[in-house]
């Protein structure tokens, strides 16, 4: 399973029939949920398709609301997703937003799984919630395509652009290494193909004004406080009183 990623459309282009694009859609999901299913189990596919759908319905909405839409979603077979604007952010700290929104706002896929965890009393659907929190916060790496590199190579970049360039390939070799520890050889190649792409065209992100004095440091705080918020709600789904303290505000 690969975290989401945002890009905007390059270009124009022929659009498919509304029929066409839901099946797809649905054949689309239906291969995600397989893979992940025959990969992890069942628990872990339920999570993976509603943490992506819920985490690039994040995308979209700062999409729309920050001018760059209409926004789409995507699910990408054995992957993960995409949300696609109808033009690139205007500034490099709205492309920030864009992507930061993405992870935050997929957070919100853990609600059912704790719900479903308090209602049952069966850690195993902590498990779920764990897994959401865990892709969106392995899609905070700044290391292309993830949304990281979009959240956080932007600041990297007003320092120095080779310090971008640097982190970049640090970063995107250790996910690469981490994912092959882990046997995901297909979300090891699909990031190193994204580093090396990024690196291929020397450009990293489309044109946009870059952060001033102002963004730059509301860009590493949000950058910051998005990677705690994911993190702390991974730790969350394993502290043992999670189940019993759901559990008691259901009665209430």
């Amino acid at each position: 399973m690969t975290p989401a990623v945002t890009e905007p459309t390059a270009a124009a282009r022929p659009q498919p029939s509304r029929g066409s694009e839901i099946l797809w859609s649905l054949i689309s999901t239906a291969l995600l949920a397989g893979w992940i299913w025959w990969q992890m189990g069942w628990m872990v596919a339920l999570a993976g398709v509603v943490g992506v759908l819920v985490h690039e319905t994040g995308h979209v909405l700062a999409i729309n609301a920050l001018g760059c839409g209409p926004g789409r979603i995507h699910i990408v077979p054995f992957l993960g997703g995409a949300a696609t604007g109808k033009r690139p952010p205007s500034t490099e700290f709205k492309g920030v937003l864009i992507a930061l929104a993405g992870p935050v706002f997929g957070l919100l896929a853990m609600v059912p799984f704790f719900l479903a965890a308090a209602a049952t009393g069966q850690n195993r659907w902590l498990g779920g919630a764990f897994f959401v929190a865990v892709i969106n916060l392995i899609n905070l790496a700044p290391a292309p395509p993830l949304d990281g590199s979009k959240a956080f190579g932007p600041a990297l970049a007003k320092i120095h652009p080779w310090v971008e360039r640097g982190a970049l390939v640090l970063v995107g070799a250790a996910v690469v290494l981490w994912a092959l520890s882990r046997h995901s050889n297909i979300f090891a190649l699909f990031v190193g193909l994204g580093v090396f792409g990024a690196l291929k065209r020397g450009r990293l992100r489309p044109p946009a004004r870059a952060l001033n004095l102002a963004e730059w440091p509301a860009s590493v705080a949000l950058y910051l406080v998005a990677a705690l918020l994911c993190a702390a709600a991974a730790a969350f789904t394993t502290d043992p009183l999670v189940v019993g303290a759901a559990r008691r505000l259901l009665r209430l």
